[in-house]
């Protein structure tokens, strides 16, 4: 306390004397620039000298208090029951690097509480007695091993899959053949430092996109992340992994994917009809069924992002790691509900992208097949 004291009087003691320099016109500026010089590099000694501050950081938070935890306390928190993380645990262990410093329990519990809030990275390092360069390592290493985990735990169906799949959803939502619902997100981002326009969405804000294909189960089939908002939901599929193998070979026999009307129409993914204002009875009730079946991906997308908030704000300026939290977090979304099912109140409403209708003329199989199904419905 005397050392700071000291070093407090001493700015004042060189506020004053700068004061009377100044209203001193007899005293030259090299006097001034000399001796402003001398006060401020023994202050600057003085001030070196004074202990080193150490970060008011956390202890005991992940050895006593996390363990104090109830299990509902605990998934409020984390977002998954205690049991499926410490098989979370076990499942990356291996894929994460080994030092003595941070265990793994340590790193999973501040990534997830990371994805989980939205506490910025000092404030989550020091919760977790961690320097604020550690957090981003720990995060970057976590997430990265996930993405790594991603063909494990985001799988395209096989034939046998599909079936069931089909069976399913018309059972709950009464379309036939649906294997899949297709749909995009957005995930808002600050400004990017370079080409900010091509981020900037149909609301008028900055994102990213989030493309997902989601079963009866809410589970993802297939996710793709990584372009600019502004660009149109059709050609970022059509550009997408999915999209291309889809082109090439299709779906097998009569199975299809729904999507809204951004997105093309083709034998492998159906659309609703264009209201055009003189939309037949037969029409209107085909699109009430596909877009009774389509809120499937939307609560999809709900439950992403009500288990993960970071996903409704991404603060991060580094846009190339941006995909792999986004992936990321789509593999927990996977993992948890193969582990414990669809928690409802985690489900939360999401804003649909705002575009334009997909305006190319569509093959005449697709429209033949569209038309048979609406008639089914009928």
């Amino acid at each position: 306390m005397a050392a700071i004291r000291s070093n407090a009087a001493r700015k004042r003691l060189l506020a004053l004397v700068l004061e009377e320099l100044a209203n001193d016109e007899t005293f030259q500026i090299a006097d001034i620039i000399a001796t402003t010089s001398s006060a401020i590099a023994a202050m600057a000694c003085t001030m070196y000298s004074m202990p080193k501050q150490t970060a008011d950081r956390t202890t005991g938070f992940v050895e006593r208090t996390v363990p104090g935890y109830a299990d509902m306390e605990f998934k409020q928190h984390f977002r998954m029951k205690r049991s499926d993380f410490e098989d979370l645990c076990s499942w990356i262990a291996p894929s994460l690097p080994k030092e003595r410093k941070i265990s793994v329990e340590r790193k999973v519990l501040a990534t997830l509480w990371y994805l989980g809030s939205t506490e910025t990275f000092r404030i989550i390092g020091d919760r977790f007695n961690m320097s604020k360069g550690s957090m981003h390592r720990v995060l970057h290493t976590v997430c990265s091993a996930l993405v790594g985990q991603q063909q494990q735990c985001i799988k395209w169906p096989d034939v046998t899959q599909m079936e069931c799949s089909a069976q399913e959803f018309q059972e709950k939502c009464g379309f036939p053949d649906v294997i899949g619902v297709i749909d995009a997100t957005d995930i808002h981002i600050p400004d990017p430092n370079e080409k900010r326009c091509s981020y900037v969405n149909g609301t008028g804000n900055t994102s990213i996109q989030l493309q997902v294909v989601c079963n009866q189960r809410l589970l993802f089939l297939d996710v793709y992340t990584g372009w600019p908002g502004s660009v149109h939901d059709a050609q970022v599929f059509c550009s997408s992994t999915l999209g291309r193998k889809l082109d090439r070979n299709g779906l097998p026999r009569r199975f299809h994917l729904l999507g809204d009307s951004a997105y093309p129409l083709t034998n492998y993914l159906m659309v609703p009809f264009r209201d055009n204002g003189h939309l037949s009875t037969v029409q209107r009730k085909f699109n009430e069924a596909l877009l009774s079946t389509h809120v499937e991906v939307e609560r999809a997308i709900g439950l992403l992002k009500g288990k993960f908030h970071r996903l409704r704000y991404l603060e991060m300026l580094a846009v190339d790691m941006m995909p792999v939290i986004i992936l990321a977090a789509c593999v927990l979304h996977n993992f948890i509900i193969t582990s414990s099912g669809i928690d409802e109140g985690d489900i939360e409403q999401v804003q649909r992208r705002q575009q334009e209708d997909y305006q190319e003329q569509p093959a005449i199989s697709a429209q033949a097949k569209r038309m048979t199904i609406a008639y089914q419905l009928a």
